[in-house]
């Protein structure tokens, strides 16, 4: 019974010392200014975009921890209306890419062979794909069916090929190969 009164007797003590101890007393409202507002810099990255034939760098959001998510957001949503009316286009429009993968520092882009593949189509991946972080070249991979129609969506492994289709990979680029391609 001595531990438990003991117990009480600590417990309304702290309690007491709790409610009293800090010393400050309530105030009306104080004006300071207008309420806070939260700013965080929003990461930016590097994509290219095509005008007159040469590459453009433009800005585009980053998405930390996944360097080729800026890359699928360019395919996906091309040029934005300002970057058109400034005369900015993709050659990428055109293209249609499989997947996207990154490993070790190198992107990989998978997409349709029978696409139009232009030298400046190419410059414009390789050189978006090296302004990510962490990735450090670039290779692509063609694929095309050629077999009897698919039952079935092909896996897409570059060394064991689904039945019925090929694919061709190039060899890893870095944005170095189109330096004559960059608008000045």
């Amino acid at each position: 019974m001595t531990a438990r009164l003991g117990f009480r007797v600590v417990l309304a003590l702290v309690t007491v010392l709790l409610g009293t101890a800090c010393g400050v007393r309530p105030t009306g409202v104080i004006g300071a200014g207008e309420p806070a507002v939260a700013q965080q810099a929003v990461p930016q990255t590097t994509v290219y975009l095509v005008r007159g034939g040469r590459l453009v760098p433009v800005r585009r959001v980053a998405f930390p921890g996944a360097p080729q998510a800026a890359l699928y957001d360019l395919w996906q949503s091309g040029p934005t209306a300002d970057e058109l009316a400034a005369g900015m286009w993709s050659p990428l429009a055109n293209v249609l890419v499989y997947k996207v993968r990154v490993w070790d520092g190198i992107l990989t882009v998978e997409y349709e062979r029978d696409a139009p593949v232009s030298r400046l189509l190419m410059a414009q991946i390789v050189c978006s794909g090296t302004a990510q972080p962490d990735i450090r070249r670039v290779q692509v991979a063609g694929w095309r069916y050629v077999g009897p129609e698919p039952d079935q969506p092909p896996t897409f492994d570059d060394q064991r090929p689904s039945p019925g289709w090929t694919v061709v990979v190039g060899r890893q680029r870095t944005c170095s190969d189109y330096g004559d391609l960059m608008a000045p």
